[in-house]
């Protein structure tokens, strides 16, 4: 899942970034509180771990701003605050659960699952298709003209990504927080390198299956100058 964390307790949410990036998520993590408020007013994350206690806004303001605004991505409140007053008040706020500190990894890691099945059976878009491209991301699987396809993870994130906004165009910076969870802790090349791998395999596929395809596979993702990249769907299309 891509997760948005927010906790200023800079220890701890390196420590929970860590475990929950060793489970497989992607994990974007913020300090403060009025930052985060923003951040979720403009991502769709898939679940979000928020603090009651944050500098300059506290997780409760920030929870019933989103909800006001129709923000509908669970969140699990975690809280030094353990009286059933703050608990039912973070609930009322539109919590999806509730945390105490302190708390140990492995409940965490209980509770992120609860939600992330609770949000998989509230949307039925776990499988996505463009043109002859079928990505099923609840069964980690992507096929091409039904052939089945091995992606690495990141390769998997970002075909996900683009397959699910088709007519999107992605920066770096997007696809750094999207893909990688971070802006600061990822290179041009780093993700120029995944684009190219992806593009090369998505190439390779079609050709594999039969498919007509041009000569040149960058064309497959498109760089749009200056702006950033967008999966091809015109040309899947033209394939299917």
């Amino acid at each position: 899942m891509w997760i948005f964390l927010v906790e200023d307790e800079k220890q701890l949410a390196n420590n929970l970034k860590r475990g929950l990036e060793e489970e497989g998520h992607v994990v974007e993590v913020m300090h403060d509180g009025e930052e985060a408020e923003l951040q979720g007013l403009v991502n769709d994350y898939d679940l979000v771990i928020l603090d009651w206690r944050l500098p300059n806004r506290d997780g409760k303001q920030i929870l019933e701003h989103w909800r006001d605004e129709d923000r509908t991505f669970p969140v699990l409140m975690l809280t030094a605050l353990g009286d059933l007053d703050h608990k039912v008040s973070g609930l009322d706020a539109g919590a999806d659960d509730y945390m105490g500190k302190p708390f140990s990894f492995e409940e965490l890691l209980a509770r992120v699952r609860a939600l992330g099945r609770r949000s998989s059976e509230m949307h039925n878009d776990e499988a996505v298709s463009v043109g002859p491209i079928e990505l099923d991301s609840r069964k980690h699987r992507v096929k091409v003209c039904e052939i089945e396809r091995s992606l690495r993870p990141k390769e998997f994130i970002l075909l996900e990504l683009l397959l699910s906004e088709p007519e999107t165009v992605f920066s770096k910076t997007q696809l750094a927080e999207r893909v990688w969870g971070s802006a600061y802790h990822v290179s041009d090349n780093t993700i120029e390198a995944t684009i190219s791998t992806l593009r090369q395999k998505l190439a390779e596929s079609f050709e594999e299956c039969g498919k007509a395809f041009l000569d040149d596979h960058s064309q497959v993702i498109e760089t749009i100058r200056g702006a950033g990249y967008r999966l091809n769907n015109e040309l899947m299309n033209e394939n299917e």
